[in-house]
């Protein structure tokens, strides 16, 4: 519709003003018999229009603009950044709206008690959603400003789009997105945020793998008249430590203000030809502390899988339960126990056993 009336739905910007000329003749018509006329000619309430990838920031440095803190929403399929939001009376000059609204066009000041107000998402977000958005992702947001607003279904506002209406002096300007049943929101005139998945906005990296840590041991045992040894037994382990809220194929896996801690390594378990197997309590040899002090497992699974025929190894999953804020995290490995050499029925003391430390930081 145009600014003024229900004349078009689309109006070039050269049409626009010879309409609101028209308008402002017709004014005068209807008065010439009677008192000198009286009024204004306004850009009509509830008056919108939006532009996708604008591709420089409109709002110019200034209070205008939303910090990172501010502006910026976060879930599994979306990561958006809001550039700036303002409202005024007057078209500002250093305001680059005709980006939005076109080259030259005009508009008349808006009715008394309203206000025209104009929200930008940045060009260039800083901020990368984790997993795509598919086919069944629940994913859809609402932009709000006084009663004008813009449904996203399967999306959310793209990088530089920007947004224009005519509306109340104060009306709340907000923007709701809901990402498989978890809505995060904020608003854009108090400038603050709810809702918010904490851990998204705490580090920069998801998935760590570590330095690998390795040893070689021996084992000894005497018993009655027989001496069993092992000359060798080498190790090489690497810790690939994940900090997720969300994934693909469980869903959420933490609250809000929390995240999921896990740890997965690959334990050389069993010699077949041999005959031997060191068995280990992965919650023993593996010691996990945070900021807060020690951290003990959630869940731990495991499952073997067969190397070359006559080896085994042992897949180990360690989950742990943390504070959203918690990004640093030291790992201390120290495998030890018997090994077993089952033909004979024995078990064997490691010996030359070794600690092991690894630090972790999603910062």
């Amino acid at each position: 519709m145009s600014p003024i009336g229900n004349a078009s739905a689309r109006v070039r910007p050269f049409r626009r003003s010879a309409l609101l000329a028209l308008g402002a003749a017709a004014a005068l018509t209807v008065a010439a018999c009677g008192e000198a006329p009286t009024g204004a000619l306004n850009t009509r309430a509830g008056y919108t229009a939006d532009g996708a990838e604008v591709p420089v920031s409109i709002c110019p440095e200034g209070e205008s603009h939303l910090t990172d803190e501010e502006g910026t929403l976060i879930g599994p399929h979306f990561a958006l950044r809001v550039e700036c939001a303002a409202s005024f009376d007057e078209i500002p000059e250093d305001y680059q709206l005709e980006y939005l609204l076109g080259e030259g066009t005009e508009l008349f000041p808006p009715p008394a008690g309203h206000e025209f107000t104009v929200v930008q998402f940045a060009p260039e977000p800083g901020v990368e959603a984790q997993h795509p958005v598919k086919d069944d992702t629940e994913l859809e947001g609402t932009l709000a400003i006084g009663e004008q607003t813009w449904d996203f279904d399967g999306e959310v506002p793209a990088p530089g789009s920007a947004y224009f209406a005519v509306a109340q002096e104060g009306a709340p300007i907000t923007l709701e997105v809901n990402d498989t049943d978890r809505t995060q929101s904020m608003d854009l005139r108090e400038r603050t945020r709810d809702g918010l998945i904490e851990a998204y906005y705490q580090g920069s990296r998801r998935t760590i793998t570590t330095d690998s840590v390795e040893n070689t041991v021996s084992a000894y045992l005497e018993s009655g008249s027989y001496q069993y040894s092992l000359d060798e037994w080498t190790y090489v382990v690497t810790f690939v430590v994940d900090r997720s809220v969300f994934t693909e194929d469980e869903g959420w896996v933490a609250d809000a203000d929390r995240a999921r801690l896990s740890i997965d390594f690959v334990w050389f378990r069993e010699t077949q030809e041999l005959g031997l197997v060191w068995d280990i309590d992965p919650e023993e040899v593996l010691e996990v502390s945070g900021p807060d002090g020690a951290l003990e497992a959630a869940e731990v699974d495991s499952y073997d899988e067969d190397w070359d025929g006559d080896q085994v190894g042992r897949y180990y999953t360690l989950t742990y339960d943390v504070p959203a804020e918690a990004l640093e995290f030291d790992l201390t490995f120290h495998p030890t126990g018997h090994i077993q050499w089952e033909e004979e029925g024995v078990d064997m003391p490691v010996d030359g056993d070794e600690e092991h430390e690894v630090s972790v930081d999603f910062g």
